[in-house]
């Protein structure tokens, strides 16, 4: 992976329904629910929490007794324990999901990337395979216009252009029927 930090995900998302359909949350009460939803947004911020009721309360800044009263089995079911700490496994699980997800676009981006230059180093070189090199008596690339060059692109000089511009230039009105006729 690149050695850039990758910014952690802002948010989660969670279905209302899923959570309002889960058996265990719909027989926890109010506090408990409060519990579970100030520990999980914990786990998200900081991927886990005190397990000892006296150490989460004074992380979360409530009274050890409210803890204890509210830190059910229902509670804890949401939660697995990993050396005395309380991991939320569902949101590490969309955590690990999202950052798979952000790698596989950027690397996605770098190959497309590669691609897409790839690509422009090929054209390049083949436009500037079908210039024909200056003579010494011509012009200066870069006193030509676009036209120009174009037209040196297909074997054209100016000694095989000037003759025809000289011989538009001084039609009688051919170029002014046609403003007039396009209303341009």
């Amino acid at each position: 992976m690149n050695s850039k930090k990758i910014r952690p995900a802002p948010a989660y998302q969670e279905y209302a329904s899923d959570m309002l359909a889960n058996a265990k949350y719909r027989m926890m009460s109010l506090s408990e629910r409060g519990l579970l939803d100030t520990m999980r947004k914990e786990c998200w911020v900081n991927h886990k929490v005190p397990k000892n009721p006296e150490e989460l309360a004074r992380y979360l800044g409530f009274e050890t007794k409210e803890i204890n009263q509210n830190l059910s089995e229902r509670v804890l079911s949401f939660f697995k324990e990993i050396e005395g700490e309380l991991i939320c496994t569902e949101l590490e699980d969309y955590r690990q999901n999202q950052q798979e997800r952000e790698r596989k676009m950027s690397e996605g981006g770098r190959k497309g990337g590669k691609n897409t230059q790839e690509k422009i180093k090929s054209v390049k070189g083949t436009l500037q395979s079908t210039i024909k090199p200056l003579r010494r008596d011509e012009m200066n690339r870069n006193e030509l216009s676009g036209s120009e060059i174009r037209l040196l692109g297909k074997g054209l000089t100016n000694t095989d252009i000037d003759p025809w511009i000289v011989e538009y230039e001084n039609a009688p009105t051919a170029g002014m029927d046609y403003l007039k006729a396009s209303r341009g």
